[in-house]
């Protein structure tokens, strides 16, 4: 398998740096740490091997950003490039955007915006919402998603709507029905 993109490199790089930076540590202590937490999290796919970031293929690098992102949203870590920027999978950085209820543009606190109409003369109470695509994103960036329209809004920020599950459902307290 192909071995990391030296873009994956440059973002697993920058993120570590911005947790560094958090903890007040040095980048190269926080590198060996979450390679040894990345590499207790994923022994069976690396097959026993110690995690290294100069040898990964470019889907484990993606799998190692990812974590790495999750960390930083989870603990609301700033960073000084944009999140959505550094993160190598774009819908599973907006469903741990959704999951920890942070805007997916700024980090901000975030309201569910739905990209699949569900306003405007539905009843949210009883029009099913699993399955329809949703992002989470705080009142500024839920403005501009309506004033600059869905395309123009998706493709300045490269972020990715993703299909309402049970669990996001759960999360912002929403009927469990799916979409029809």
């Amino acid at each position: 398998s192909r071995n990391r993109t030296a873009e994956q490199n440059r973002k697993a790089w920058a993120l570590m740096s911005e947790i560094a930076a958090f903890m007040g540590d040095e980048k190269d202590a926080v590198y060996k740490q979450l390679a040894l937490d990345f590499t207790a999290k994923n022994l069976e796919t690396l097959q026993g091997m110690l995690f290294h970031l100069s040898t990964a293929s470019v889907s484990t690098a993606s799998d190692f950003i990812t974590m790495c992102v999750n960390i930083i949203i989870e603990y609301d870590i700033p960073t000084k490039e944009p999140l959505y920027t550094l993160c190598d999978d774009e819908q599973k950085y907006v469903y741990a955007c959704l999951m920890n209820k942070k805007c997916c543009i700024c980090g901000k606190k975030a309201d569910l915006h739905h990209c699949d109409a569900i306003g405007m003369g539905y009843n949210r109470n009883t029009k099913p919402q699993l399955g329809a695509r949703v992002l989470p994103l705080c009142r500024v960036h839920h403005s501009e998603y309506h004033t600059l329209g869905k395309t123009e809004f998706e493709s300045r920020y490269h972020v990715v709507p993703v299909p309402m599950d049970r669990r996001i459902a759960g999360k912002y307290n929403i009927s469990g029905k799916a979409a029809s």
